[in-house]
């Protein structure tokens, strides 16, 4: 357990040198921003399990379009079409046969090379293992903000990326949901045993 929590503080700070802000600094501006200009939630939407592959299970919102592949990312939900007060979203997931550090490090370089900002961070338990948690903006595409969730396994590593454009509303109620619902396929049901 503690060498999980050190490399998850390795981790963290890593993501702080990559945009170059003091973790302090961060959570007390954060906390400040948040108090002065925090959006109304929306109501979480009735979510369905998506399985993919016997390896992992997500819940996505009724009604998306979703589509699975052999390649990253393996599923790909869209909410283009679907009833309900969702703005305009999508949400990946990569499964990775490498560790997250590993995944993370490398995903970090990309970040910082294409000139995303990082605008929060934090952790989380997923499926029983620990989370890192980051707040994309300035992304250049139709949907420019992405809340991305790595969760690390001992050899694998799942990506979870919803990008979403619309910041007036809370999202994150209903991101923590779709990202919170992530397991792991057990390795009896893998094998089918």
């Amino acid at each position: 357990m503690m060498q999980q929590l050190n490399g998850l503080g390795v981790t963290l700070g890593a993501v702080a040198l990559a945009v170059g802000l003091s973790p302090v600094l961060v959570q007390a501006s954060e906390r400040l921003v948040a108090a002065e200009t925090a959006p109304a939630a929306l109501a979480l939407p009735t979510l369905e399990t998506t399985r993919h592959n016997s390896l992992f299970s997500i819940d996505l919102p009724a009604g998306w379009q979703v589509s699975e592949q052999a390649d990253a990312p393996q599923v790909v939900a869209d909410s283009i079409g679907a009833n309900g007060s969702l703005p305009a979203m999508r949400t990946e997931v990569v499964w990775q046969d490498a560790p997250p550090r590993e995944v993370v490090g490398q995903s970090l370089e990309s970040i910082r090379a294409l000139g995303y900002t990082v605008s929060r961070y934090d952790a989380a338990t997923i499926d029983g293992v620990t989370a890192v948690r980051l707040w994309l903006s300035e992304i250049p595409a139709d949907l420019p903000n992405a809340f991305v969730t790595y969760v690390g396994y001992p050899t694998a590593t799942a990506t979870i990326t919803s990008y979403y454009g619309d910041t007036t509303v809370n999202l994150d109620p209903v991101l923590m949901a779709i990202h919170q619902s992530f397991t792991r396929s057990q390795p009896s049901q893998q094998t089918g045993q």
